[in-house]
């Protein structure tokens, strides 16, 4: 056998067993999205105990401060926000913005994991909006 035709067959081999492997790995991946999801709906159920906090880490988007989330969620103290992004950061259903320093984002939606979002308080979500059609005109 030719060096050739043997370099040959091992590409072929080697190509063979890469998409083997590439195949197993995305089964892997398809089932540990699935048990993680499951752990993670636990995690949060457990965590967040009341519709504010669940409406705090929902708006918790990493592009909000913690005023806005704060008035967005009806709640009277930014720092309420703060100390539940430091626990829950420690827990770690939140992470720091890529973005802006100092503000938290959530791994994902509660929808994400078949919970439900609550609703946003009347007057907070009349503020929200205001706050978001503000920044809009600043963007244009």
């Amino acid at each position: 056998m030719s060096l050739d035709r043997w370099h040959q067959k091992v590409f072929r081999l080697s190509e063979q067993a890469l998409k083997e492997i590439a195949s197993t790995l995305k089964e892997l991946l398809k089932w540990s999205r699935f048990a993680g999801m499951q752990q993670l709906r636990n995690v949060l159920s457990q965590t967040l105990k009341t519709e504010t906090e669940m409406l705090i880490y929902e708006l918790s988007d990493g592009t909000r401060g913690t005023r806005e989330v704060a008035s967005a969620a009806g709640i009277g103290s930014n720092a309420t926000v703060a100390a539940y992004w430091r626990k829950w950061s420690k827990v770690g259903i939140v992470e720091p913005s890529p973005t802006y320093q100092g503000r938290y984002q959530r791994i994902c939606s509660l929808e994400e994991v078949g919970l439900t979002v609550p609703p946003m308080p009347h007057s907070a979500a009349k503020t929200s909006s205001t706050i978001q059609e503000k920044k809009v005109k600043n963007d244009e």
